[in-house]
């Protein structure tokens, strides 16, 4: 049957369908946000102030930014990607920026989807290229691929396919149970994870989502063994 002589009627249908589904791979995997946190560790003699925020930039692409910053220098960790599918923030752009004690430093992570190449430079000078797939999100970003998975059921064991300043590696998540966690926002019962690592070097990666504020993050511990960092959500 010639495709343009359908019926009106049907040709309507195939055009709602068309549409609605066009509509629902654009629909963001989680909602835009911004949100207080304070960020503590070792070698850091009280807690900083953070902000961690989500929102559209246009051309269907999202950024995430977290920032802390004081008296004495700025964190800034930025990434920019686009909504592919269920879950996967697929990365464009990785950013680091760091300022503190006369020195400043920046990162910045290209990740050509087209070409599956991601370029790192360092201060504005190439550092280094590496191989990327369809499916690679970036460091900051799988925090959302968390939440959004979380959001939609998802109870197993997650890997995701991720690059930092470093490479690019696999990074699966299990799910440990539920615990009561209490944060200067007040206690929620969160979803704990845990990063399954190959090695026995002692790292550990700990994160908490809250069920009753969508699954967002609440608390997160990274463990490194000779060190540690957390950062605990302080006002939503």
């Amino acid at each position: 049957m010639d495709k343009s002589c359908l019926p009106p009627v049907i040709g309507s249908l195939l055009l709602l369908l068309l549409s609605t589904s066009a509509a629902r791979a654009s629909e963001p995997g989680v909602a835009p946000f911004t949100l207080a946190y304070s960020f503590s560790g070792s070698g850091i003699p009280f807690s900083i102030n953070a902000e961690r925020t989500l929102r559209p930039v246009g051309n269907g692409q999202w950024e995430m930014q977290i920032r802390a910053r004081n008296m004495l220098g700025e964190i800034r960790e930025t990434t920019r990607f686009n909504w592919a599918g269920q879950c996967l923030p697929q990365s464009v752009y990785y950013g680091n920026y760091r300022r503190g004690f006369g020195r400043e430093r920046e990162a910045a992570l290209v990740l050509d989807q087209r070409n599956d190449l991601a370029t790192l430079t360092r201060n504005g000078e190439f550092s280094r290229e590496f191989e990327i797939g369809a499916r690679t999100t970036d460091i900051l970003s799988q925090t959302l691929a968390l939440q959004c998975l979380l959001q939609r059921g998802e109870s197993g064991t997650t890997t995701l396919d991720v690059a930092s300043e470093r490479r690019r590696e696999p990074m699966a998540y299990r799910r440990l149970g539920e615990e009561r966690v209490r944060t200067a926002a007040g206690r929620f019962n969160a979803v704990k994870l845990e990063r399954v690592r190959d090695d026995d070097s002692g790292r550990r990666t700990l994160l908490w989502f809250a069920p009753e504020l969508d699954y967002t993050l609440v608390r997160m511990i990274q463990d490194n063994g000779d060190d540690e960092y957390e950062l605990e959500l302080k006002r939503r």
